[in-house]
């Protein structure tokens, strides 16, 4: 099952910091990490190309920069509802306040960015890499984090309640 950890706090308190932290000392042990970041920010920004396909009605919007980053726009989809699909270990989470979700941690002062980080990685004790076997074309493979694509549709099939699947 994958951990969540969900970080809270008013603007300029050391969420990001927390965060930075946390992901470094998870991925240090191997983990796979996702952070999902609530803002109250448009990065789709009013005229450009992201922002006039979304008017035309595209239903998803792939942006990707040069060869490395991807930004996925979904509209009228929470990034929260998609969670449950993350081929990941351990999810992170900056905002969203206003829901319960994960273990949650305030952080009031970047005085105490250290103390939280720390909160969390000892918390984080009891996470453990996902590692699942499931029958595909009638061999046991075991999916994890390390291969995320199969992750993903394992992820997906439970999420539509799907036990079985053959072809014919």
């Amino acid at each position: 099952m994958v951990c969540i950890f969900h970080v809270v706090g008013k603007k300029d308190t050391g969420k990001t910091g927390v965060i930075e932290r946390v992901v470094k000392e998870f991925k240090e042990k191997g983990f796979r990490v996702a952070v999902i970041k609530h803002s109250h920010h448009k990065i789709d920004l009013a005229g450009k190309d992201t922002d006039r396909f979304r008017s035309a009605g595209s239903d998803y919007i792939l942006f990707q920069e040069d060869d490395y980053e991807s930004i996925l726009f979904i509209p009228k989809i929470s990034s929260i509802t998609l969670l449950s699909l993350l081929p990941v270990d351990i999810i992170v989470i900056e905002g969203f306040s206003n829901i319960e979700i994960g273990r949650k941690y305030l952080i009031e002062n970047p005085r105490d960015i250290e103390k939280i980080a720390k909160a969390i990685i000892s918390d984080a004790s009891q996470c453990q890499r996902i590692k699942v076997n499931l029958k595909i074309n009638g061999n046991i493979t075991e999916i994890s984090s390390d291969n995320p694509m199969l992750l993903l549709l394992y992820n997906l099939m439970k999420v539509l309640g799907i036990t079985d699947v053959s072809s014919s």
